[in-house]
Order: structure tokens, then C-alpha cells, then sequence
């Protein structure tokens, strides 16, 4: 219940709330929010102007980070179909799925080869609806067109250079790493950011770090007006391309680490690798590099060792780490931000198509941990579901979707879990806690910590408070 004891004002003094505590055990709190800071704790001059938010006994965590999202990407997606596990499993769901009712441009998501091996142009051409389709790989690195969408898509390009206009065009209509050149020809209208933005708040999430490495001053300064309009609510450090370097920061969008995607099957020169991770050290920034396999987790490591680590250096995802190589993650103090959401959403998948001897080595969080290895969460939404409390559960049970184990020696407590997503952005593997002076980005369960470790659950979220304002509120 909130009761204003006189006129709302910057004010908000939180009674009956549960804190954590750092060095463990919870305790009862009253938490004044004067502005954009907590100013007190149990230590209340004045109720003049105040604005009570009986918690009742509920937790009050500070609010979650989101240490590796793709915002622009996830809106996009609340305006697509699911055309991959769960919600399609086969041919017959998917054939069933692009023919919706609908007009005009039919954007899919989530698809995956265990639906429907042989998806192509004349697939979906032989069974879609006559208007434009594009469907993409959850892997985010390849989109199957239809002839009416490549022919859209070649009216648009024409301008271009006629290389870019030969990676957009393909036989098969099957693009593969044009999602970048594929949004500039295609943009018309914007995502909605702001329902994308409201929905995380719902979740208990003040603060992203987009990890789009196409990022570029044009997004800083979108998502600047975003934040300034309110339609973005959320913190944001934005990692991207190493032209960023040069963005004036703000108090609630900042410049995060330049990102580097690599792909197997092109890596790039490992000396020019290694110049780049040196220029964006010189530039005082931090590198994050995508490794998903151990190829390129082993090139990644070579190419650090080459030019030196700073603090803030980090591996994306770190889907594969064999024994070998946690101790050279380990001296040199990079930081592994990884999506244990993963298991659930993936595992079964991963069961049946990677070695029996190779699933220890997935989405590791334990094992990382104990070796002394930084370690923090992302969903990296919306390839992952955009919700952290089920990538918590993920971290502590290890239970694929259909119920097995993985990787079970991996599983933390839930303190972990949640501190997973607990992190400052620039510094994600160091939980923040509530206490005077720190910001008043916060989340109120309708629980105690008691009942909630039990239950990792976004249904217990009651209320989320970003720079002192509500932003969500179930009450």
C-alpha cells in the first residue's frame, strides 16, 4: 500500500522493509529516498513532504542489472512471431505461424534448425502468404527472406555500394552476419522501446548494458532522447563500436566497453586483434569479446595475453570452458559475464548435439567462481527470454526445459544467483547493496528473502524504483 502523509514530494520513506545484509542474514529497515539517492537508513529528521511505501515486511534488493541485453533488438522482437522452441516445433507449426492474419512486413524470431532443417527462400515462397517475410536464426547471425522481401530489400539497398548490395542478396534467401546492414536499409519505424523499457521495469530491472556491437554515436544519442522523453526508464551503458570512445557520458547513459564479435569461421589477424584491444585500452575503454565456442575463447585469450588486460576487460557468454582454461582467466582478472538462462532455454538441444564429455564445460558459474574468476549475468535478450529471475533459477537448479540436468556441479545458492545480476555495470561481479548515498534504483519483493530464495521469481516483484521515481508499481 503507498499513503501519502502530505503532498507527494522528491521524498519516499520505505518502512518495514527486509534488507540484506552484505556478510549474510537479512535485517528490518526503514529506507528514505530523498531525490535520485538513498539518504538514510533508520534515521528519519523529518515526515514533512514524505511519501510512505509500507513494504511489509517484503525484501528490497537494489535493482537488477541487465550486464549483457540487446534492447533495440528485444522491442523489435515484442513486434515479431516466435518461430522456434517452444512456442514452434516443426514444420507444421512454423507453416501455421507465417500465416497469421497480417499485413505488410511479417518479422520472425527464435528460429531454429531442429524445426525445420531446409528453411529457405523457396520454402517460404511454396508455403508463406504473399507478403514480405524475414525469419531469424536465434543465433542472431543469419535471416531467411522471402522473394517478396528480397526484392524489398533490394529496392532499399540500391543506393549502396555494390558489395553491400551483394550481401544482401542471396539465391537462397539465406543472409548471413548483415544484421546491422540489414536494420539500416530497413529502418522505418522504430521499435517500441518504451514497452520493452516497462516491461523489464515489471521485472525489477533499473539498468542495462547494451552489448550491440553495432552501437554508434547515432544509438547514444536515440537512446539519450529515449531516457530524456521518459519513454526509457532504465540506466544504460552502452558497449558498441570503438568510435563510442568519443560520446559525452551522462548521469544515466555512460560509454561501456568496445565489443568485439568474433566468428569462427572468419577470425580476424591475431595482431590486428590484439592493436584493437591496445587502442581501446589507450581510448579508457574496456574490451568485451563474444566468445561462444572454444575456438574462439582460446583466440581471445591469445590476443589479451598479447596486448594486456585492464580492469573491465570481459568475455561474453563464455559458453565453453574447458578445465584447461579457467586458470587463464583466472591470472589475468578478465571478467565473465555469461547466461545461465541458457540451460533451461537451450539444454536439451545442447544434450543431444554436444558431447557427453563437453557438457560440464557449458555456461559455467560455479566452477568459475570457486577458481576465483569475476563472474556476472546477462539474459542477452532477446536471444535469451529478457527475464533475469528465470536465468537465476537457471543457475541454481541447472534443469533443462524438459527436466534433465546440466552441467549440475555448476549449480549455485540463490545469493549467488542473485548477486549475478547485482553488479555495478562497469563493475558487474561486485553486488551493490542498499545503504545512504548509493542511487535509488531499487526492487520491492511482496516477500521476505526467507521465502523468495526458494522461489527465484519475477511474480514477486512488487514495485521497482529507478533514479528515486516509481516506475512500476503493483499496488
Amino acid at each position: 500500500m503507498v499513503s501519502r502523509l502530505t503532498r507527494a514530494g522528491s521524498r519516499r520513506l520505505i518502512i518495514n522493509a527486509e534488507l540484506l545484509l552484505p556478510g549474510g542474514g537479512t535485517r528490518r529497515a526503514n529506507v528514505l529516498i530523498a531525490g535520485e539517492r538513498i539518504e538514510s537508513i533508520d534515521a528519519v529528521a523529518s515526515l514533512e513532504n514524505v511519501t510512505i511505501i509500507d513494504a511489509r515486511g517484503g525484501l528490497l534488493i537494489p535493482g537488477l542489472h541487465d550486464h549483457h541485453t540487446h534492447l533495440v533488438s528485444y522491442a523489435a522482437s515484442l513486434a515479431s512471431v516466435r518461430c522456434g522452441p517452444p512456442e514452434v516445433m516443426n514444420e507444421s507449426d512454423l507453416a501455421s505461424t507465417i500465416n497469421a492474419p497480417g499485413r505488410g512486413w511479417l518479422r520472425g524470431t527464435g528460429f531454429h534448425e531442429s524445426v525445420f532443417l531446409h528453411l529457405d527462400r523457396n520454402w517460404l515462397d511454396r508455403h508463406g502468404p504473399d507478403r514480405p517475410i524475414r525469419i531469424q536464426h536465434r543465433s542472431g547471425r543469419l535471416w531467411i527472406v522471402n522473394t517478396p522481401a528480397l526484392d524489398a530489400i533490394a529496392r532499399a539497398a540500391a543506393s549502396l555500394a555494390p558489395h553491400e548490395q551483394s550481401r544482401l542478396s542471396s539465391p537462397d534467401g539465406r543472409l548471413f552476419d548483415v544484421d546491422e546492414l540489414l536494420g539500416n536499409v530497413m529502418r522505418s519505424i522504430e521499435p517500441p522501446i518504451e514497452t520493452a523499457s516497462r516491461n523489464l521495469a515489471a521485472l525489477g530491472v533499473t539498468s542495462i548494458n547494451d552489448m550491440t556491437p553495432a552501437n554508434d554515436h547515432e544509438t547514444y544519442e536515440w537512446f539519450a532522447r529515449l531516457q530524456a522523453s521518459g519513454e526509457l526508464v532504465q540506466r544504460v551503458r552502452m558497449s558498441g563500436r570503438p568510435g563510442l570512445s568519443s560520446a559525452r557520458g551522462g548521469s544515466r547513459l555512460s560509454v561501456g566497453e568496445t565489443k568485439v564479435h568474433l566468428h569462427d569461421s572468419s577470425l580476424p589477424d591475431i595482431d590486428d586483434f590484439a592493436a584493437t584491444i591496445r587502442r581501446s585500452h589507450e581510448a579508457q575503454r574496456p574490451v568485451a569479446v563474444h566468445c561462444v565456442t572454444e575456438v574462439s575463447l582460446v583466440f581471445t585469450l591469445s590476443a589479451f595475453h598479447a596486448a594486456g588486460v585492464v580492469p573491465g576487460d570481459r568475455i561474453e557468454h563464455a559458453s565453453v570452458v574447458p578445465p584447461a582454461l579457467i586458470a587463464q582467466l583466472v591470472d589475468p582478472g578478465l571478467v565473465v559475464v555469461t547466461q545461465p538462462n541458457f540451460i533451461a532455454e537451450r539444454g536439451d538441444d545442447y544434450l543431444s548435439a554436444i558431447p557427453m564429455a563437453e557438457h560440464d564445460w557449458l555456461y559455467r558459474v560455479r566452477s568459475l567462481i570457486e577458481a576465483g574468476v569475476p563472474v556476472a549475468f546477462g539474459t542477452d535478450a532477446p536471444f535469451g527470454h529478457h527475464d533475469p529471475w528465470r536465468a537465476m533459477s537457471a543457475a541454481m537448479t541447472r534443469r533443462t526445459a524438459a527436466g534433465s540436468h546440466l552441467g549440475r556441479k555448476e549449480c549455485v545458492d540463490a545469493e549467488t544467483a542473485l548477486a549475478g545480476f547485482l553488479g555495478e555495470l562497469g563493475s558487474p561481479s561486485i553486488p551493490r547493496v542498499i545503504e545512504p548515498g548509493a542511487l535509488a534504483d531499487c526492487c520491492l519483493l511482496d516477500v521476505s528473502w526467507r521465502t523468495l530464495r526458494s522461489n527465484l521469481d519475477a511474480s514477486h516483484v512488487r514495485m521497482t524504483i529507478a533514479s528515486g521515481d516509481i516506475v512500476y508499481s503493483r499496488d
